[in-house]
C-alpha cells in the first residue's frame, strides 16, 4: 500500500526539481522514490558498518586478532597454488 509523505520546500527548489526530473522523463514522484530507497539504503549500510565497527573493536580488547605481516602474507598467495588460507585470529 502506498503513502503520501509531504515536505514543505521552497518554490524554487520545488519548480527546480520538478524541472530536473520532468528533463530525465521522469515524474518527481518517482525521483522521490528513488531518492528515498537510496538514503535508506545507504543508511542501513552505515548502520551495518557501525555494528560491525563496534564487534571488531570489541575483538581487538578482547585479543582476537591477526597481525597485519600474516594478512600480507596471505595475500601475496593468493591465485598461485600455495595459498596460505586465511590466519587465524590469536
Amino acid at each position: 500500500m502506498q503513502k503520501t509523505i509531504r515536505a514543505r520546500v521552497d518554490a524554487a527548489l520545488k519548480e527546480n526539481f520538478e524541472t530536473a526530473a520532468k528533463s530525465r522523463g521522469q515524474s518527481s514522484s518517482h525521483v522521490l522514490r528513488e531518492f528515498m530507497m537510496d538514503f535508506v539504503r545507504r543508511h542501513e549500510e552505515q548502520e551495518k558498518r557501525y555494528a560491525e565497527t563496534l564487534l571488531a573493536v570489541e575483538s581487538i580488547e578482547a585479543g582476537r586478532f591477526v597481525e597485519g605481516k600474516e594478512i600480507f602474507a596471505w595475500m601475496d598467495t593468493w591465485g598461485t597454488e600455495h595459498d596460505l588460507g586465511a590466519p587465524k585470529c590469536k
